[in-house]
């Protein structure tokens, strides 16, 4: 980020860098903070025989103490989600700010020397000050032609209790105060440089309807509050007033926020030509606009947003904004019967549950606990599809090794076993074998992540058979196993089934949610804990135009273009000044079902025999560093690919992981881009399209944590039925459900590919410095 420049004027300066964090500034709607990220209530604890620090989402009877900060940040995140779509539809050029404090308001010292003698809250002029210093905007609209708006959301009439006309009064008659005073603010805040700019005032209420305020403020005994609410708004009589208000039947549903219909659209349209009057405000140029964009959204003005512990972190842009919601959400949080099972710590346990829920954080921490009470963990990989999975849970627990040992026993050790039960049915025998040698003491310990009991399938059986054996012949068995399906598990595990989703933000699991009942997976469920946030809108690219070349996404090196012109916009790999919140490479994966994919293929003299898949290189040729995880690599190079599986576990590189996503199950990453619809592969196999698009959500989507981007190619009709890709809408508007209780499985999925033949044991030494990190 520039710094001051004692030779250029102070605007100058504010401008220049706000221009590079808002390149469209003139041109489109920002929010910002670009999401909003609430204040979840966590408690914390310690998880039992493993020394590790968790955070435990909240019960019942404690979030029933924090309904009213839920409350505000549900409806605060309502209302913005409303007003981007209102900016984006409306192509409205205008900054929406939320939840800005005056006292951060030019407040950086290091911008001291230039905005020094600006007018601030403390400069508040005498007549004035009876409003207060304190105080912040919850919405502050900065608009190219309308001016200044600033909105005050309460989030009254959510719930049964504050529906009462008599609640709502006192929470509007609060609102007009508050309301007065920010605009006494946003005046001052820039009376130097446009002194009688246009600055308007509205009340946000989305869970009271205009009926009911008309009600209220018709009531004779309101008479007062009749009058302060028409003379804050500007408006001639109670009905006006009503019409400058943004109400419930101007906003999308409670139960889905994100869903902002037409007719909504609509309504909000209307709501926002009442409010702002289509009154251009002929003061206002480019200039001007940017100037005052500067003083709000600059350099010089702290925006924050505040955390768990209380400490609060500068979000600006989008880029900002995924890499600091991805990092809450890949904090250490547990659900209270997540602890509850670590508190009975059973021997043999099946956990099952969507995507997301925190299967494998569960199994890395009971490896951690086995390891501080002096047993060996042996950690299985069933097949090539588990590898990086399997990976990352060794590389955890050999991390949890150098936490320093328990006082009074010596620290286990962690051996990492690799089979292919799908390919070689033989790999369960010797599985049995291998693990049956490694019991001490008539003890064996064994993790084993992303199984399946499903009889249709190959691996089902198999794996049905490798626990009962190793049951029938260890006397004192602990293994505990974790996968997504839920049919068929062998009676001597105990089930525990995970539904509260841990990993992914609303926005991505919106995109996996229709899928869900097709598979023999528990659907999601709703905690009553607020997710960190929501996440940013889905990015949808189309592999359609005169540049797009091939008939899928993964030929295509123009869609390799668009992706990386996409993490561009997010700073992906640009280190931002003074900012904690930043993207790497490393935080993103593009993936495909398809076994096409690969890099280059070259002969012994380095020659290229066979190019790489066009979207790898258009990534490449945009100039972002990649790593490829395909199924050409079996074919050509299989040192290559192991020491691919092995970086992509622990992220150890910085480069965009590109992969076969069947490979990279269990593994998560901030922003994904999903190349979905039909390739050639399905053409052979004569997959549906329902199948692929249920499988590219299930699997695919649900690596993503924060910022999901799909690649679709749109249907054509000249092709056979067969051929044509269907597109499924982007979100439901169905709400979360309980469990499913008879789910259809899926059919089996594709053939992974053959491995090599040989049997791998790896023995993990006990190390020393680091901390275990879990998150």
């Amino acid at each position: 980020m520039a710094s001051p420049n004692s030779g250029k004027d102070t605007r100058d300066n504010l401008v220049d860098i706000v221009t590079q964090l808002y390149p469209d500034a003139l041109t489109r709607t920002y929010i910002v903070p670009p999401v909003h990220l609430a204040r979840v209530p966590y408690n914390t604890d310690t998880v039992p025989g493993t020394g590790q620090e968790v955070l435990v989402l909240p019960s019942s009877e404690q979030l029933q103490k924090q309904q009213g900060n839920i409350q505000a940040d549900f409806a605060q995140q309502h209302v913005l989600h409303n007003l981007q779509q209102l900016g984006d539809s409306g192509k409205e050029v205008m900054f929406v700010v939320s939840e800005l404090n005056f006292k951060d308001y030019l407040n950086k010292p290091f911008y001291a020397k230039h905005t020094g003698k600006l007018p601030k809250p403390a400069t508040l002029p005498k007549e004035l000050r009876h409003h207060g210093k304190q105080g912040d905007f919850d919405i502050l609209v900065i608009h190219r032609l309308y001016g200044i708006l600033v909105g005050e959301i309460k989030s009254v009439g959510k719930t049964e209790a504050s529906r009462a006309d008599t609640e709502v009064v006192k929470v509007i008659d609060k609102a007009v105060k508050q309301l007065n005073k920010c605009e006494v603010h946003a005046r001052h805040m820039v009376s130097d440089i446009a002194p009688g700019l246009t600055v308007r005032k509205t009340l946000f209420l989305p869970y009271v309807s205009q009926a009911q305020l008309q009600r209220i403020l018709d009531d004779e005994t309101n008479f007062k509050l009749q009058q302060a609410v028409c003379q804050s708004l500007g408006a001639a009589n109670s009905s006006e007033a009503v019409q400058l208000c943004c109400c419930s039947d101007q906003l999308s549903q409670p139960a889905s926020y994100w869903h902002v219909t037409p007719a909504v659209l609509s309504q909000l349209s209307t709501w926002w030509q009442h409010r702002m009057a289509c009154t251009v405000d002929a003061r206002l140029t480019d200039q001007l606009y940017m100037d005052i964009v500067a003083r709000f959204v600059g350099p010089a003005t702290t925006v924050s947003v505040p955390c768990y512990n209380g400490v609060r972190v500068e979000v600006r842009t989008a880029g900002q904004a995924v890499a600091e919601l991805g990092r809450r959400l890949a904090l250490l949080v547990l659900t209270l019967q997540q602890l509850d099972l670590m508190n009975r710590d059973p021997q043999l346990v099946f956990i099952t549950g969507a995507p997301g829920t925190g299967k494998t954080v569960v199994l890395v921490l009971q490896g951690v606990r086995w390891l501080r009470q002096g047993h060996d963990v042996h950690v299985i990989s069933t097949q090539y599809t588990t590898r990086a999975v399997s990976t990352s849970i060794k590389q955890q627990l050999e991390m949890s090794l150098s936490a320093g040992p328990t006082p009074s026993l010596t620290p286990g050790s962690v051996s990492y076993h690799i089979y292919d039960i799908w390919n070689r049915e033989g790999d369960v025998d010797q599985a049995v074998t291998d693990l049956v040698a490694c019991v001490k003491n008539g003890r064996l310990h064994v993790l084993i992540d992303e199984v399946s009991f499903d009889s249709r399938s190959k691996r089902g059986p198999r794996c049905t058979r490798l626990v009962t054996q190793l049951a029938q012949q260890v006397p004192h068995l602990f293994l505990w196993c974790a996968g997504i399906e839920n049919t068929e598990i062998p009676p001597a595990l105990q089930t525990q089934v995970f539904t509260v989703p841990l990993r992914s933000a609303p926005a991505v699991l919106r995109e996996i949610q229709p899928v869900i009942h097709r598979f023999a997976v528990h659907d999601y469920s709703d905690s009553g804990v607020p997710a960190p946030g929501d996440g940013l809108s889905v990015i949808r690219l189309s592999h359609h135009g005169n540049a797009h070349t091939g008939r899928w996404p993964l030929d295509c090196a123009q869609c390799g273009h668009d992706i990386a012109a996409e993490l561009r916009c997010l700073g992906v790999g640009r280190s931002v000044a003074n900012s904690p919140s930043r993207l790497s490479y490393r935080d993103v994966f593009v993936l495909t079902r398809s076994g096409d994919l690969h890099d280059d293929v070259t002969d012994e003299a380095g020659r290229v025999t066979s190019p790489a898949s066009g979207v790898v290189q258009g990534l490449k040729d945009a100039g972002v560093p990649v790593s490829v995880l395909g199924y050409q690599d079996w074919l050509h190079n299989r040192a290559r690919l192991e020491r691919a599986v092995q970086d992509v576990a622990v992220a150890a590189t910085d480069t965009v992981t590109v992969a076969r996503y069947h490979y990279v199950t269990g593994l998560e990453r901030r922003v994904v881009a999903v190349l979905q619809g039909r390739n050639q592969d399905d053409d052979d196999k004569g997959l549906t399209d329902e199948w692929t698009d249920r499988d590219d959500r299930l699997v695919a989507v649900s690596r993503c944590t924060t910022q999901l981007i799909t690649v679709r190619t749109p249907p054509v009709t000249t092709t056979p039925p067969s051929l044509t890709t269907t597109t499924t809408p982007a979100t439901t508007t169905t709400p979360r459900h309980n469990l499913i209780q008879q789910p259809l499985p899926p059919p089996s999925p594709p053939r992974p590919p053959t491995p090599p033949a040989t049997t791998t044991t790896t023995t993990a030494k006990r190390r020393g410095g680091r901390k275990c990190v879990l998150s």
